[in-house]
């Protein structure tokens, strides 16, 4: 497979949902949220608020909300049940049959959504272990041996985008002076001057 195939069939396009990533489930999530609201806002609401119900108030006076009789809906109606019957297919369409099978049961969009989220993110003991890991990786992070700069750029990079998915808050300072600190002795003239000339918490990585 191509570079380029490959980055289209993992990223996505436009046209074409990114490819479902189980062991990279947070980067997966993000690049599905844009492009599902890149295809219509309408599908986003319809994962995040559930499908619409069409109902009629029922007979007398302050009578409750009753479904409504499908032979009495309107345009608008069946337009928002399209909706609501097309999301759960974009998130579908890239998920492998083995995995798929494991949500058959799911109705919606919004039920498909919060169980995926349910098995790759897991429990809140499992959250709050993955933030504990990724502080670690945070305060431990370094440039590997022979390293060159646009690589240990590229996996902090990396690592700051999983700590905003998984929800972990830090001071755009703290993430640029850690950076900074994270070079070897010889780059420290570079990492000096930054300090002295810019301000760290307006300073973009």
């Amino acid at each position: 497979m191509s570079t380029v195939i490959k980055h289209d069939t993992e990223n996505g396009t436009l046209n074409k949902p990114p490819m479902f990533t189980p062991d990279d489930y947070d980067t997966w999530k993000v690049r599905r949220e844009g492009f599902i609201r890149n295809q219509d806002f309408k599908l986003w609401k319809s994962v995040l608020e559930g499908p619409f119900i069409q109902t009629i108030a029922a007979a007398g006076t302050g009578g409750a909300p009753v479904p409504k009789d499908p032979s009495f809906y309107s345009d608008e109606d069946n337009k928002k049940m399209e909706v609501d019957f097309k999301v759960p297919w974009l998130i579908q369409m890239e998920i492998p049959n083995s995995i798929i099978h494991a949500f058959k049961k799911c109705k919606s969009a919004k039920e498909l959504w919060n169980s995926l989220q349910q098995m790759y993110e897991g429990s809140e003991d499992i959250k709050e272990n993955k933030k504990d890991m990724l502080k670690q990786r945070f305060e431990n992070f370094c440039q590997e041996n022979n390293e060159k700069m646009a690589s240990q750029y590229l996996r902090y990079v990396q690592l700051v985008d999983e700590l905003v998915a998984a929800g972990v808050k830090t001071e755009n300072q703290d993430v640029i002076r850690k950076f900074l600190i994270s070079h070897p002795q010889a780059w420290n003239i570079y990492s000096v001057s930054i300090h002295r000339t810019e301000n760290l918490g307006t300073l973009k990585l």
